[in-house]
C-alpha cells in the first residue's frame, strides 16, 4: 500500500488532472454499472420472479377459434363440471382449476349512480386459489353459493374503495349490473331482467400486470348466478362448465396444454374440441408475451450499456499504469538485475491498479448510495407497466453493488497489468545501456 501511495503522489505531481479524471471516470463507471444492475435485479426479483412463482396459468375451453379471434364455445359442452376435478386428480402438475364465464357487465349502478367496470367474471371458489386472491373483508365464496346460484358478489379492494370508500363499508351493500335479456314464459319472450347483487366479500388487488395478463375480475359472481333462478343445480353447473382457468406447475404453456389435452381426452373422448390459451376469458392476448419481451430487451440493453461505460472508464487506469511503466523502465531493469522476478514486478503493477480501481469503486458506491433512489424513480416510467410493480425508490441493490465491484476491480486490475508485461520482458542490459 505504501508503494501505491508513492506511485499515486508521483503521478499526481506529474499530471494531477489526469489522475483526478481517471478516479472520476472509474467512480462514474462504477455508479452507472451499479445503477444498471440495480434496475435489472429489481425487475428480476419484483416482476419476473413473481410471475414465475405463479406457475403457468391458462384458460381452457370446449370449442374452436372463430375467424375474428374469438371463442366459439360448444353448447352444450362436451364435458361436464367434473372436468376440473379430473384435471386435478389425474395429473401431478395441475394445482387448481376453476370454471369461469365471461360476465357481460360494463358498468354498475349504485344508488342511482353509474360506474364503469373494467372486468367481471362468473366463477367458483377455486378461482381465488388460482390467482392467490386473499379475502380482506367479508366472507369467502362457497360451494353452496354455486349450488344456489346466489346473487352475491366479491369485489377488489380498489373497486370497494372507489364505490363505497373502504373494503369494510362495502360489505352488505348492493350493486346492480345492467339488465340482461332473458327468455321467459311459454313464448320465450325476451325480457330485460335486472338483478341486484349483495357485496359479500372484498379481496386484495392483484398486481396490475397480473390483472391485465389474465383479465382478473374487479367483480366476481358465482357462475351459476348468470342463469335464471329455478334451474336444476347440476344442470346449471354442467351447462356453464365449458370454460376453465387452470394453474399448473408445468414450466411452459406447451407442456401445460399437453397435460390438459391428454387428461380431458382420456375422460371425454378423443373427438372433443379443446382450445388452450394464455390470456383472459375473452381470448388470447399478447400482453404477457410483450411484457416478457420488454423485460428481456430492457435488461440486456441496460446491462450492456453499463458494462461498456465501465470498460471505457477503467481504460484510464491503463493510461496511468502505462505512464508509470515507461517512467520506471530503468528502475524496473535495476530491480530485475538485483534479482527481482518478473512475477513480483507484475504483481506490484496489478496491486497498484487494483488499489486505484478500489478507490474509484468506493467513490462510485457513495455516489450510488445517495443518487440511485432519485435516479431510479426518474427512469421508472421507461419500463411502462412494470413501473407500478417496482420499488425503485428503495436504493441500490446489494447484489448489484457486489457484481459491480467485482467487475470494476477485475477489469481495472487487468488493464493496469497490461502495461507492465512488455516492460518486464525487455532485455535488462539494453534498457540500462539506453539510460
Amino acid at each position: 500500500m505504501k508503494k501505491f501511495f508513492v506511485m499515486l503522489i508521483r503521478q499526481w505531481a506529474q499530471s494531477p488532472i489526469k489522475v483526478l479524471l481517471t478516479l472520476l471516470a472509474v467512480s462514474l463507471g462504477t455508479f452507472i454499472l451499479i445503477l444498471s444492475f440495480s434496475v435489472t435485479n429489481i425487475i428480476q426479483s419484483e416482476v419476473t420472479d413473481v410471475l414465475n412463482e405463479q406457475g403457468v396459468i391458462v384458460h381452457v375451453a370446449n370449442g374452436e377459434w372463430s375467424s375474428d379471434g374469438g371463442i366459439d364455445q360448444n353448447r352444450p359442452s362436451e364435458w361436464d363440471a367434473s372436468a376440473k376435478d379430473y384435471l386435478i386428480s389425474d395429473t401431478d402438475t395441475v394445482e387448481y382449476a376453476a370454471i369461469v364465464s365471461f360476465a357481460p357487465f360494463a358498468e354498475l349502478t349504485i344508488d342511482g349512480s353509474s360506474y364503469n367496470l373494467r372486468s367481471a367474471v362468473g366463477t367458483e371458489p377455486s378461482y381465488f386459489d388460482v390467482y392467490d386472491l386473499l379475502l380482506i373483508a367479508g366472507n369467502p365464496m362457497t360451494d353452496e353459493d354455486i349450488d344456489q346460484g346466489s346473487r352475491k358478489t366479491w369485489i377488489s379492494e380498489s373497486t370497494a374503495i372507489a364505490l363505497f370508500g373502504s373494503a369494510e363499508e362495502a360489505i352488505g351493500e348492493w350493486v346492480q349490473p345492467p339488465g340482461m335479456q332473458m327468455g321467459r314464459g311459454m313464448n320465450n319472450k325476451q325480457e330485460n331482467v335486472v338483478t341486484l347483487y349483495s357485496v359479500t366479500g372484498v379481496y386484495g388487488d392483484p398486481s396490475e400486470i397480473t390483472r391485465k395478463s389474465y383479465g382478473i375480475g374487479d367483480l366476481i359472481i358465482p357462475y351459476t348466478a348468470l342463469l335464471p333462478s329455478g334451474i336444476n343445480s347440476n344442470m346449471a353447473k354442467n351447462l356453464m362448465s365449458g370454460m376453465m382457468v387452470v394453474k399448473s406447475s408445468d414450466t411452459s404453456i406447451d407442456s401445460a396444454e399437453s397435460t390438459i389435452r391428454q387428461t380431458l381426452t382420456q375422460n371425454y373422448g378423443d373427438d372433443i374440441d379443446i382450445i388452450v390459451w394464455e390470456g383472459s376469458t375473452q381470448g388470447e392476448t399478447t400482453y404477457m408475451h410483450d411484457l416478457r419481451k420488454t423485460v428481456d430487451v430492457f435488461t440486456v440493453s441496460v446491462n450492456i450499456l453499463g458494462i461498456v461505460l465501465m470498460l471505457v472508464s477503467t481504460l484510464g487506469v491503463f493510461s496511468i499504469m502505462l505512464v508509470e511503466a515507461l517512467s520506471r523502465k530503468k528502475h524496473i531493469a535495476l530491480e530485475r538485475a538485483l534479482g527481482a522476478s518478473k512475477g513480483r514486478i507484475i504483481k506490484e503493477f496489478w496491486s497498484w491498479s487494483i488499489s486505484m480501481s478500489f478507490f474509484g469503486v468506493v467513490i462510485g458506491a457513495i455516489i450510488a448510495y445517495f443518487a440511485c433512489p432519485s435516479v431510479l424513480s426518474t427512469i421508472a416510467p421507461l419500463v411502462g407497466d412494470l413501473s407500478s410493480e417496482l420499488d425503485l425508490s428503495s436504493g441500490i441493490d446489494l447484489m448489484a453493488l457486489l457484481e459491480s465491484t467485482i467487475l470494476v476491480l477485475g477489469f481495472g486490475g487487468l488493464f493496469g497489468l497490461l502495461p507492465a508485461l512488455p516492460v518486464v520482458n525487455d532485455n535488462i542490459s539494453d534498457v540500462l545501456k539506453e539510460s
